[in-house]
């Protein structure tokens, strides 16, 4: 079955913000019952597909000697059926004992996620600021002072994936960033968060 355009995007856009449910929620509300769960799910993952089409066809604005080239990595657990988890996840899970039917005590470790590694590449023009320009100093922010604007991302790159491991997402962010910049002739900054814990 073909489907508009317009469908996909919108299959897409709901289904990242919360769920398929959501998603056919609001096709439904938008175009009637046109489709099933199965086909939304399927409109998702061809649009997932079409991510490293849309990147290849890009064409990079050149950026200036003065332009940061910045590299984020980030780790986001995500919750999976049991039979999706790595195998140290899934004997933890099978070893504990859940407090509660419903819900997880305080304290208590899920053991049912798994890690997806997230990356972004992009160009930041230098954004000069102070200290209370990028946390509220004591008592609030007053009009006396209005907060300079931080750095504003440009030419995006983004990846993110649950089924491979942090390494090969991380080399993939590289090799993106060295294609702009071969020579290494601009500033490169790196962000990332604390590793993540290999349980999970």
């Amino acid at each position: 079955m073909r489907h508009s355009l317009g469908l996909r995007r919108l299959a897409v856009l709901e289904a990242v913000r919360g769920s398929y449910d959501i998603a056919m929620e609001a096709i439904t509300r938008a175009c009637g019952r046109v489709v099933v769960k199965r086909q939304v799910e399927c409109l998702v993952r061809a649009a997932a597909v079409d991510v490293a089409a849309f990147y290849a066809a890009r064409t990079p604005t050149p950026a200036s000697a003065g332009t940061l080239l910045v590299l984020s990595v980030d780790g986001k657990g995500i919750v999976r059926w049991p039979g999706y988890l790595r195998e140290a996840t899934l004997k933890a899970a099978e070893r504990a004992t859940r407090t509660f039917r419903t819900r997880l005590a305080i304290g208590e470790k899920g053991n049912r996620k798994r890690m997806a590694t997230l990356a972004a590449v992009y160009d930041a023009d230098l954004a000069v600021r102070r200290a209370h320009d990028v946390s509220a100093p004591p008592g609030g922010r007053s009009t006396a002072r209005i907060p300079r604007p931080g750095p504003r991302a440009q030419a995006k790159w983004l990846t993110g994936s649950v089924e491979h491991d942090p390494e090969y997402v991380i080399g993939a962010a590289f090799d993106q960033v060295q294609a702009p910049d071969p020579q290494h002739r601009r500033c490169w900054e790196v962000l990332t968060t604390a590793p993540a814990t290999n349980s999970t």
